[in-house]
């Protein structure tokens, strides 16, 4: 099994992240703190959203980022579900989840690709597939989120 390895420092007016971390590559890692303790930050940085001058990651030994050296974030193996659902108004459960997978064609329920259809069924949205965000609770919202993350099984 792999690992990430990761420091990142940020230095902003009233916050400042430093952090040094080794984390398995697979399965489910928790990261948990105080409202403002920097969660988010790091994870944009590991992401490659947010960039940090004093820092460097690696992925099973593969650089992401270090002094000189920045893997664009396009060509990250990775799912990152924002905070906020961020799905698309005009489109339902099932678009929203296949629109990573179409690259952004409005399709119909009836020509989803399988792994849209799996994403429902996974994170039990199958049978609100018709539905707008708007028709969801947040969390329902968050699944969705999640689940459109995942269908195009990043690394």
């Amino acid at each position: 099994m792999g690992n990430i390895e990761a420091r990142f420092r940020v230095d902003w007016p009233g916050f400042s992240l430093d952090v040094d971390l080794s984390l398995p590559a697979r399965g489910v890692t928790a990261l948990f703190g105080h409202s403002g303790s920097g969660k988010t930050t790091l994870l944009r940085c590991m992401a490659g959203l947010e960039r940090s001058k004093h820092g460097h990651m690696r992925l099973n030994g593969e650089i992401w980022q270090d002094d000189g050296f920045w893997l664009p974030v396009y060509k990250r193996p990775l799912a990152y579900v924002f905070q906020e659902a961020s799905l698309f108004p005009h489109l339902t459960v099932a678009q929203n989840i296949a629109f990573g997978l179409t690259r952004g064609k409005r399709v119909a329920n009836s020509a989803l690709p399988p792994q849209a259809n799996e994403m429902m069924r996974l994170v039990g949205l199958a049978e609100l597939a018709d539905r707008y965000p708007h028709e969801l609770s947040g969390g329902q919202q968050q699944r969705v989120a999640l689940a459109r993350a995942l269908a195009p099984q990043p690394g």
